[in-house]
This record gives C-alpha cells, structure tokens and sequence, in this order.
C-alpha cells in the first residue's frame, strides 16, 4: 500500500479541558473588571489606600492578564500545545512555555500506540511520549492511529499497539 502525504495538526481546541478553562477565565475576567471599578472608586475617591486595598486591586489584575494571554494564543497558536504529524517527521509542543520537539521519521526505532498516549523511541536513546487522553475527538485520534500504523509500516519503524 503507498503512503499518500500527510498533515495533522492537532492544536490545543480539541483538547477538552481548553473549553471548560476558556469559560472559566471569561468569568473571572468579567468579574475581574467589575472588581476593578469598585475598587478604583475606593483607592481614588474615598481615599482609602490600605494596602489590602491596594493588593486586593493589583491582585485582581491576574484574571484579566489570564484572559489576554489566552487571546494572545488564539492568534499565536504555535505557543499552544500542539501535536503535528507529517510524512516527513513529527513535531510537539506539551504545554505553554515550554520547548518544542520535533525529530524526522528516519531517527525513530520503536513507536508505541495507546489509548492514552504516543510513545516514540529514537534510534539515539530519546524517549519522547505525548499524552492524547484529554482529546476529544475520537475520529482524529482514530486517523492519527491509522496514519502513524502506516507511516511505521511504510518506513519500517517497529511499532507496539497496547490498550491500556
């Protein structure tokens, strides 16, 4: 069977637990600007600068910045965690801020296949995993399987399917 050319790019929307903290910080940034007028009242017109009040107002900054760091991502999404298969490599980045991997199809010896995650073994002794159980989408994670199956078998990689 030839292996046609392909592209996944997995970016951080079908990870279920973005939607439910994207919800979460649109709250709070709503909250977040209520607090902020309250408490702009207090500082300047009553003239109350305690500092509890002077915390509590720079303290309420946080959900706010939260909200546009989260925006800032919508319109960079290579800073999100992503997960990108091609027939030429694999490239990966788990979380914000931190480093992204990627490596070539040749440089991998072992792929192993879960339910919950992708393990990929290099021919130098790197051991690289990306967790896929806070997915949501059932179909992609099906196609990234088949086409990883294939890829493996097309460039001859030693490939383990569990179920756990």
């Amino acid at each position: 069977m030839q292996h046609t050319s392909i592209s996944i790019r997995l970016f951080s929307k079908p990870y279920g637990i973005r939607s439910q903290v994207e919800r979460l910080l649109f709250v709070l940034a709503l909250l977040s600007v209520g607090l902020h007028g309250w408490l702009l009242y207090q500082l300047i017109a009553v003239r109350d600068f305690h500092s509890a009040m002077t915390f509590l107002y720079l303290f309420s900054l946080l959900p706010f910045s939260l909200f546009m760091v989260s925006v800032w991502l919508d319109h960079n999404p290579d800073y999100q965690r992503h997960l990108s298969i091609t027939d030429l490599g694999v490239r990966y980045r788990l979380g914000f801020m931190q480093r992204e991997h990627d490596f070539e199809w040749e440089e991998v010896e072992r792929l192993v296949i879960s339910n919950h995650a992708l393990g990929f073994e290099l021919k130098n002794g790197e051991q690289h995993a990306v967790a896929l159980d806070t997915v949501n989408h059932a179909k992609k994670l099906q196609r990234i399987r088949d086409e990883l199956v294939q890829i493996a078998a097309a460039k001859g990689i030693a490939i383990e399917i569990t179920q756990n």
